[in-house]
């Protein structure tokens, strides 16, 4: 079992498991760290708002800047939409884009993962996300493997089936992209499924995508619609009520108009409000 003293937000992770089935998950100890152009920096105590509707006071957060750009963080909104997808993970994961390796520190905790193999382009993030994370440290963290590469390019299935002995993976997660539920991201998540032919897959924000898409149709966000979603995309997303439910909510609370011609997206507009990495 992870240390429970690592699991935030003990009463909405209690909340998500009664709706959902599924909840939050243990993070890291981080401290400060640089590498180049890339840093993870703590933050003070702050509100911030959820994936889910409602805010929390976080008593601290730790964010992930290459120069000036906050790419990632330890907030609530970063754990909510990460939630589903460590639940997910089973046997054999792939994960592309390492970031500030929550998401691989979360997999690795799990007794259905054995392995864990990260694809991540950028040398720096690997040494910065080693440092802050302290990945040389973890409990089960022999059972991470990172393979520097392109989750893109057309390399990927040599790497990955090279790391994990020729085993297809049991679960595919994509996170490569700066922006929240990023427009390419569904078509960029094809592209590594067909490389990698994992039994199930799923992409950052892919929550928000699939509302985005029930918004364009005019479909309510049920479990058949996902499925019809999943098909379409040629992503085969896990299906399920608890799951459809988690969609709902997050498209209800999150998903923003489409903006008036020239203004910015709404989901950068969203992105930054969310992410807060300036506060605190």
């Amino acid at each position: 079992m992870a240390d429970p003293s690592l699991l935030p937000h003990p009463a909405r992770h209690q909340a998500m498991l009664a709706r959902y089935g599924f909840g939050l998950f243990p993070v890291p100890r981080y401290q400060d760290a640089a590498v180049g152009s890339w840093r993870v920096a703590r933050y003070g105590r702050g509100p911030v708002e959820g994936y889910l509707p409602g805010a929390v006071l976080e008593p601290e957060r730790h964010v992930l800047h290459h120069g000036r750009t906050a790419w990632m963080s330890t907030s609530l909104m970063e754990l909510e939409s990460h939630a589903f997808h460590v639940h997910q993970a089973v046997g054999v994961v792939v994960v592309a884009g390492l970031g500030m390796a929550m998401y691989a520190h979360a997999a690795v905790q799990r007794p259905e993962v054995l392995r864990v193999v990260v694809v991540e382009q950028a040398k720096e993030v690997i040494a910065v996300a080693r440092a802050a994370a302290g990945m040389d440290r973890w409990p089960r963290g022999d059972k991470v493997r990172i393979v520097q590469g392109d989750a893109l390019g057309s390399r990927l299935a040599d790497l990955v089936l090279d790391a994990t002995g020729g085993r297809r993976p049991d679960y595919l997660y994509a996170d490569i992209w700066a922006e929240l539920a990023a427009p390419q991201a569904p078509d960029d998540t094809a592209r590594m499924v067909l490389a990698l032919q994992p039994k199930a897959a799923g992409w950052w924000g892919q929550e928000l995508s699939f509302g985005r898409w029930c918004q364009e149709h005019g479909q309510p966000a049920e479990p058949a619609t996902l499925q019809a979603y999943a098909q379409e995309t040629g992503v085969p997303i896990p299906v399920s009520a608890g799951y459809a439910a988690f969609c709902r909510d997050v498209a209800a609370a999150r998903l923003p108009r489409r903006p008036a011609a020239g203004q910015p997206s709404g989901w950068r507009r969203l992105w930054a409000r969310l992410r807060g990495a300036g506060s605190g």
